[in-house]
C-alpha cells in the first residue's frame, strides 16, 4: 500500500476530510476525532514499515501546554467493527475507568488493541491516575510535578477479561494497554523518558535525541514520521515480538530524528494494573488499594489493521494527518531524478545513482545494507495501473516523448517527440532480489518479493530550445511533500 484512498478511510467523531489531508480535530475544545485505514489489512510476519505526516497548529495554550496530542495505533484486523478509545488524555487508544458518579465518562479502550503510539504534546497519555472521573495504568506522577509536554509514547495491547465479580473494574476493555516506553523529544537529561522493565517497574531511558524538538509545530508545515516494527528472532526460526523504532523529520532540509530506538515489544509483558479490584470502583470510593500485578499476552495477531485518533481539552489545537504509506521494513527506496537537454535531443538518466534495495536477514541485530549495487535491474517498471499489476513496462510513448529502459545497463533513456519542449515526466519502482537456501529451500531474503517494491519515484525530463550545449543531472532527495 503506498497511500490510503478516501474510500478505504472511516471516520469518527469530530474528523473530517480537508483539501490539505484529513483533519483529526479543529482548534477548539473538547474535540474528538479519529479513523480506520478499512479494507486494507496486512500479515506482520515480515514486519512494517510506515510514514505519515502531520500538523498540529493553532488554537489555545493551558499553562503553555497546547493539547492533547495524536495517536497511531495497530489493532486486530480480523475486527471488523472496531471502538475508538477513550478521549481526551487516551487518545482514542486507552480505557477511562471511573467511579460511578462520573459513568458517563467511562469509556473502554480500542477494541482488539495491539500497539499504540501517540504523539502526546499535552503530556498526560503516560501517567497512571486512579481519580473519581478518570482511572488509567501508566507512570506515576506527584502532584507537585508538572506535567512533561511533548512525549513520544507507546503503550501495549489490551487486557483479557476478568469475569469474576470480583474485579468489576477490569471488564472488557478496561485492563492492557500499558506505558511500554516514553520519550521527552524536548530535553535529553537522564530522566526524559522511561521504559517498563521485566518486574513492571520503570527506569530511564538511555538514547539520546540528535536534536531536541517540540512535537507541535511551529514553521506552518507538516513534520513527518518514520515507523518501523522489525521481528524479533531470538533463534533463526523463532520471533518473539517486534523491535519497534519511531523517528521524526521536522523538517524537508533535515534528516529525521531517532526519538524511540529499537523498543523489544515482546510477546508477553509483565505490569501492574491502575485497578482497585472489588466492587467499590463503581462507588464513589475512590481510596486506591494496591496495584494488580498482571501478564498481558501480547502475542501479534495474525492480521494487522491501523488507525489514527487525536483529542483536545481546555487547552487545544488543530490536528491533520496525510500521506500514509505503508511498506515492508527494507523495501527498496527510490527517489525522484531531474535531467534538461534540448528539443529534439534524447538524454540517458542514470536513475539508480540515488536509490537503494536491500541484502541480509530481516534484523537489527545484523541488519540489512542498502545499495545501489542491490538492485534487481529486471525489476524495474514504469508507471503501473495499480499496486496489483505485475506487469513490468520497459518502454512507455507518450505525446511528449518516448521512455525506455535498458536492463543491462540501468539505463533510462528518453527520446523527445519531434519539435517537443517543456516539461515530460514519468514514475517507475525497482526490487531487490530474493535469496532461497539451496539446502532448506527457505527464503532466507524476501526482497525481490512483489511486496519490497519501492514507492514510485519521478523522472522529470525538461526540454528547452537554449542552452543545448549543456546538459544537467539532478538527483533529487525525496523530503516532505
Amino acid at each position: 500500500m503506498n497511500a490510503a484512498s478516501a474510500s478505504e478511510l472511516i471516520i469518527q467523531g469530530n474528523a473530517t476530510h480537508t483539501s490539505t489531508g484529513i483533519q483529526l480535530t479543529p482548534a477548539e475544545p473538547s474535540q474528538f476525532g479519529g479513523l480506520y485505514i478499512n479494507g486494507i489489512s496486512f500479515s506482520p510476519i515480515n514486519g512494517l514499515h510506515v510514514e505519515f505526516e502531520y500538523d498540529m497548529k493553532g488554537g489555545t495554550s493551558l499553562g503553555g501546554s497546547y493539547g492533547d496530542g495524536l495517536s497511531f495505533f495497530l489493532y486486530d484486523g480480523s475486527i471488523t467493527s472496531p471502538s475508538i478509545g477513550s478521549p481526551g488524555a487516551g487518545l482514542g487508544y486507552t480505557y477511562n475507568r471511573t467511579n460511578e458518579q462520573f459513568s458517563n465518562l467511562r469509556k473502554a479502550g480500542l477494541t482488539g488493541a495491539y500497539l499504540g503510539i501517540a504523539l502526546d504534546q499535552f503530556g498526560n497519555f503516560k501517567y497512571k491516575r486512579f481519580q473519581a472521573e478518570s482511572r488509567v495504568n501508566g507512570i506515576q506522577r506527584s502532584s507537585f510535578e508538572p506535567i512533561e509536554n511533548s512525549h513520544v509514547t507507546l503503550r501495549g495491547a489490551k487486557g483479557q477479561t476478568l469475569t469474576n465479580l470480583t474485579y468489576m473494574g477490569l471488564g472488557e476493555g478496561f485492563a492492557g494497554y500499558p506505558v511500554l516506553i516514553t520519550r521527552s523529544t524536548l530535553t535529553n537529561t537522564a530522566t526524559s523518558g522511561k521504559v517498563l522493565q521485566s518486574d513492571g517497574t520503570f527506569a530511564n531511558t538511555t538514547n539520546t535525541l540528535s536534536s531536541t524538538f517540540s512535537l507541535r509545530n511551529t514553521n506552518n508545515e507538516f513534520r513527518k514520521v518514520y515507523l518501523d516494527l522489525i521481528p524479533h528472532f531470538e533463534t533463526p526460526t523463532f520471533a518473539n515480538g517486534f523491535d519497534v523504532k519511531v523517528d521524526i523529520q521536522t523538517d524537508a532540509d533535515t534528516p529525521p530524528i531517532n526519538v524511540i530506538n529499537y523498543y523489544h515489544y515482546k510477546t508477553s509483558v509483565f505490569y501492574y494494573e491502575n485497578a482497585n479490584p472489588a466492587e467499590t470502583d463503581y462507588n464513589n470510593d475512590i481510596v486506591e488499594s494496591s496495584s494488580f500485578p498482571r501478564n498481558l499476552n501480547t502475542t501479534v495477531p495474525s492480521v494487522l489493521k491501523l488507525g489514527f485518533a487525536a483529542s483536545t481539552g481546555q487547552s487545544y489545537q488543530e490536528h491533520i494527518i496525510k500521506n500514509v504509506k505503508l511498506t515492508l521494513p527494507y523495501s527498496a527506496v527510490t527517489n525522484d531524478d531531474e535531467v534538461s537537454t534540448c528539443k529534439n535531443q534524447s538524454v540517458q538518466i542514470p536513475v539508480f545513482d540515488n536509490d537503494i534495495a536491500y541484502k541480509g536477514p530481516i534484523s537489527i541485530t545484523i541488519p540489512p545494507t542498502g545499495s545501489k549495487d542491490n538492485i534487481d535491474y529486471k525489476t524495474f517498471s514504469f508507471t503501473k495501473n495499480s499496486d496489483t499489476d505485475l506487469t513490468l513496462y520497459r518502454k512507455k510513448t507518450t505525446p511528449q516523448g518516448t521512455w525506455s529502459f535498458n536492463t543491462n545497463t540501468g539505463i533510462v533513456t528518453f527520446t523527445p517527440s519531434n519539435g517537443f519542449t517543456g516539461t515530460s515526466t514519468m514514475t517507475y519502482s525497482i526490487k531487490g532480489r530474493t535469496v532461497i537456501d539451496l539446502l532448506s529451500g527457505k527464503i532466507i531474503e524476501p526482497y525481490g518479493d512483489t511486496a519490497y517494491r519501492s514507492v514510485p519515484s519521478t523522472i522529470t525530463v525538461k526540454l528547452e530550445n537554449i542552452g543545448c550545449n549543456v546538459k544537467s543531472n539532478r538527483m533529487v532527495s525525496q523530503g516532505i511533500k
